[in-house]
Parts: structure tokens; C-alpha cells; sequence
């Protein structure tokens, strides 16, 4: 071999060499800067409205000390909920990627996840979770047979009574309409029931209970099946309250039935949980003389359905950080993080084994009965087009619950606007 020829053969060599180190040194700062990146904390954004109470500040305290490379930053929405869902069609609209977890009202799950604006949870939400779970938030969650959310916390309607004046709570209407005849002026009452009459989603809610404990139903996936005997007998229930309550219910939102029902004016109330506290506090004339039950049942149905509320947590489709995301939604909704819950901001748990919990019924006792009652518990219609058709809803709830139009009436016109909006807005 010459001499130019070992010089290049060194050449190539020394050349060959410098790649192999130039590629260890390469593929050393790619893993140092990958496992630099790993170690590098996330900061995620979670969108809820307003906390008044500790609870968010404790559970994101929690779930830091769990996850120290997780970092959660909250954005705090109105009060509103009705601005809250404008704000997210804006942001999520737009694809606006700022918001990794959303807290949402039960019932915009479906409209939501319709217009693809959140992940599916269907292999993180397994079915050995759900089964922890009370089964109508479950449901509230489920749409067109996937998991779009978890089920934060949960509501749910009841029938509080005067047990100074009631000893066992009716398990059908007849039963309490016929209660109510026989007691009205005991105890200083001058009616049977008070509840929401007044043509708002309140209203909504208080029929679809009677329709549903009477074996009523409205929807059945994307068919409308509200128009039935058993829809038009629950209706029906809903005129013969009316009959034994104030004057002015077909004005009635929850605060004012709570008024009449905290002067000690009626034997029944229907409402949501959050007035047990207000109507034993220490200024109500009937403190300790208060039962909760059950929504009653009617002579066509299995058993009473509450109407279901709640909230979600649901994660952004558009979220840079969906591992980190579904990390806090898993805390937050589980037993742990629904205890801190229960325990700082007093909300209603979603997993059944809370409401067995020493520690978060020594907070509140009353729990304890709401087992039975939620147990039950039933979505209102899970579709994104729920706002349009609560909008024909409390219409025609009121013209009847009013005496302008008949029950029959009132559910073959919501039957024709249901339609007609599955029809219309499927076509968009």
C-alpha cells in the first residue's frame, strides 16, 4: 500500500470514529434532554366556577403533594352556569387549547362531546371504576356508547315532610295526596306540597319525576317516546299537586317553596338536597321537625326518579397535556378526593361507599338518607340538543300545570318539538 493510500485509510478511520462519538454524545443529550423534560413540572389549567368553600384549594393541594410535577392552575368562571357554558362554546369553539379539564353541568356532557370538543374516557374510565359509581351520573356521562366524563359530584330531587306531623313518608303520590288531605292544618299548615311550578328547567325537573316514577319515559337514544299513558298519568300527578298547594306555586323556583316550607305552611316539600341545612338551622320555625324520603312513586311505575343534577369533569380535546389532565380528574373523582369534598365544600359524593363513610356523615348525618334517594336517580334527556328541547319542555309543562291545555295536550306538543329539533338540528 502507498503512502497517500495509508494516510487516507487513517483519514477515513479518525472519520469514522468521530461519528461513532459524535453519535454517543448525540443519542446522551437526546436522552438527558428527554428525561430533563420529563423531570421539568406541567402546569395544567382547570376551569370551574367559583368556590366559596375551601375544597378546591385542599383536593389541588392533595393531588400536587401526590404528583409534585403536576402543577394545577385554576380558572375561575361566573357564578352563572349559563355563562359558564358560553364561555367554554367560546373557547372550545375556537379550539382554544388554554383549558385541560373542564367542570361541567350534567346536562352539557352530550352537547359537548357531540360537537367534539372532549376526549372519550372509555379505556381510563373502566367499567371496575364505574361500578363504584352511583349509576344515574354514570348514565349522564354515556353518550352515543362512549365515556365523555367523570361524575364529580352529584344532586338530586327529594320530598322533605313534617315528621312531627307525618310518622312514615308516602311511597306513592296517591298515598301522599291522600296524606295531605287528611293533615293539612295540623301543625300550623295550610297546604299539602309546595315545589317548583314556574316555567323555567325547575319546572322541567318536577315533571320528569312524575313522569318517570310512573314508568314515563322521553327518549330512547335519538327516538321519542314521551307520548304514552304512562307520560300523560305522571303529568297528571303534577295538576293534582298543584290542587293542594299554594295559589301562587305556578310562580315557584326552589327558594320560594323553601320560604313557604320553613314557615312550617306545608306538610311536603319537593326540593334539592341544599335545603336540609337551611330549613334546620337555628332560625327555622321547624327545626328537628323535618324527614327527607324519596320521591314518591306512581301507580304505573317501579319506583320514584329524581331528576338528576350534578357536574363533570371532562377533559379538552385540544389539551397539550391529556396524560396530565386525566391524572387530576382521576384524583379528584375518587374516594379520596370526593371525601375532601364532601368534607370542605360539602358536596354530594358520586361514588356510593362516601355515603357509608364515618367521617363524612359525622359532617352530615342527613346523608345517609339520600342513599335510597339517588340510588334511583335519573338523567334528564342525555342529547346534545337538551337546551332546545327543555325550551318546549317548560312550555308545555306550564300551560298544563296552568289549566290552558290538557296533559294529553302538553305531551303530543312536545312530542311534535321534539322531533322536529332531532330532525332540524340533525341536519346541521
Amino acid at each position: 500500500m502507498g503512502k497517500k493510500s495509508k494516510i487516507m485509510t487513517s483519514l477515513v478511520s479518525l472519520m469514522l470514529v468521530l461519528v461513532l462519538i459524535a453519535g454517543c454524545s448525540s443519542n446522551g443529550n437526546s436522552t438527558a434532554a428527554n428525561s430533563t423534560s420529563k423531570n421539568e413540572p406541567v402546569t395544567i389549567t382547570y376551569s370551574s366556577g367559583k368556590d366559596s368553600t375551601p375544597a378546591t384549594q385542599k383536593l389541588i393541594e392533595a393531588f400536587e403533594k401526590k404528583y409534585p410535577n403536576i402543577k394545577v392552575k385554576v380558572q375561575e368562571l361566573p357564578n352563572s352556569s349559563d355563562d359558564q357554558h358560553n364561555s367554554y362554546v367560546t373557547a372550545l369553539s375556537a379550539g382554544d387549547s388554554s383549558i385541560d379539564v373542564l367542570a361541567m353541568d350534567i346536562i352539557w356532557t352530550p352537547e359537548f362531546a357531540a360537537a367534539n370538543w372532549l376526549l372519550p374516557l372509555d379505556d381510563k374510565f373502566t367499567q371496575e371504576m364505574r361500578d363504584k359509581f352511583l349509576p344515574g351520573p354514570v348514565e349522564a356521562v354515556t353518550y352515543n356508547g362512549h365515556i365523555w366524563a367523570v361524575p364529580r359530584s352529584t344532586d338530586a330531587g327529594v320530598l322533605y315532610y313534617r315528621k312531627d306531623i307525618i310518622s312514615t313518608p308516602p311511597k306513592t303520590w296517591e298515598e301522599l295526596i291522600q296524606m295531605a288531605k287528611d293533615n293539612v292544618g295540623k301543625g300550623g299548615t295550610k297546604y299539602g306540597i309546595v315545589f317548583q311550578g314556574n316555567q323555567y328547567e325547575g319546572l322541567v325537573c318536577d315533571a320528569l319525576e312524575v313522569i318517570g316514577s310512573n314508568g314515563g319515559n322521553v327518549l330512547e337514544g335519538d327516538k321519542v317516546t314521551i307520548n304514552t299513558p304512562q307520560a300523560v298519568g305522571g303529568l297528571q300527578y303534577l295538576l293534582d299537586l298543584a290542587k293542594i298547594a299554594p295559589p301562587g306555586v305556578t310562580t315557584y323556583q326552589e327558594e320560594d317553596a323553601r320560604n313557604v316550607f320553613q314557615q312550617g305552611e306545608a306538610i311536603f316539600m319537593r326540593n334539592w338536597p341544599y335545603a336540609w341545612s337551611l330549613v334546620n338551622g337555628d332560625d327555622s320555625p321547624i327545626k328537628d321537625k323535618v324527614g327527607i324520603a324519596p320521591i314518591p312513586k306512581g301507580k304505573d311505575g317501579q319506583a320514584g326518579t329524581p331528576a338528576l343534577g350534578g357536574w363533570n369533569l371532562g377533559i379538552n380535546k385540544y389539551s397539550k397535556h391529556p396524560e396530565e389532565a386525566w391524572k387530576f380528574v382521576e384524583f379528584v373523582t375518587s374516594e379520596e378526593g370526593q371525601k375532601i369534598t364532601a368534607l370542605e365544600g360539602g358536596n354530594l359524593p358520586t361514588i356510593k361507599s362516601l355515603y357509608q363513610d364515618k367521617d363524612v356523615l359525622a359532617k352530615n348525618p342527613y346523608w345517609s338518607d339520600l342513599y335510597d334517594a339517588f340510588i334511583t336517580a335519573k338523567p334528564r334527556p342525555v342529547t346534545p340538543f337538551y337546551p332546545q328541547m327543555s325550551d318546549s319542555m317548560q312550555i308545555n309543562f306550564h300551560k298544563a300545570l296552568t289549566g290552558e291545555i290538557t296533559p294529553q295536550q302538553a305531551i303530543q306538543n312536545i312530542e311534535k318539538d321534539l322531533n322536529d329539533i332531532i330532525k332540524n338540528e340533525g341536519k346541521k
